[in-house]
């Protein structure tokens, strides 16, 4: 008895196989793209005395203060806080980006966390990762 297999029947599995792949990887690379842009919207600083619009611009995330409680602090209105921030799924942060406290005029390197859909932790940093400031945000509907 030969043992010979129909080329028909293995073209047909080979084209399947290779429409599965195709959709698993492309599915795989858009749920990344889902997950980069889950910190897209507004957001309440840590004291409750601003919200920052987080966006995209030029292919990296950035946010501007768009609401402040403290009518005195108007002047920050349309400030960038965040700057050039992309997302990194092996760590799932946004990193290599600049965080800018307008109060007192410093830069610093930064990253950013999203702990649930309605938290976001913002770090920034002087050198080293593990000596920096954090605030935890939270996520508000747009005024």
């Amino acid at each position: 008895m030969e043992n010979s297999a129909n080329p028909h029947i293995i073209t047909q599995t080979m084209r399947s196989i290779v429409v599965i792949l195709f959709y698993c990887v492309t599915s795989l690379s858009g749920s990344a793209h889902v997950q980069a842009q889950e910190i897209i919207g507004h957001w309440l600083t840590e004291k409750g005395d601003a919200h920052v619009l987080i966006y995209i611009e030029r292919d990296m995330y950035v946010g501007k203060i768009v609401w402040v409680k403290d009518e005195k602090q108007s002047a920050q209105l349309n400030t960038v806080i965040l700057a050039d921030f992309v997302y990194d799924k092996k760590e799932n942060e946004w990193n290599s980006g600049t965080v800018f406290e307008p109060r007192h005029g410093h830069k610093s390197s930064g990253y950013l966390v999203l702990k649930d859909a309605n938290t976001l932790k913002v770090t920034g940093y002087k050198g080293f990762r593990w000596i920096g400031d954090s605030e935890i945000w939270t996520r508000v509907n747009a005024p």
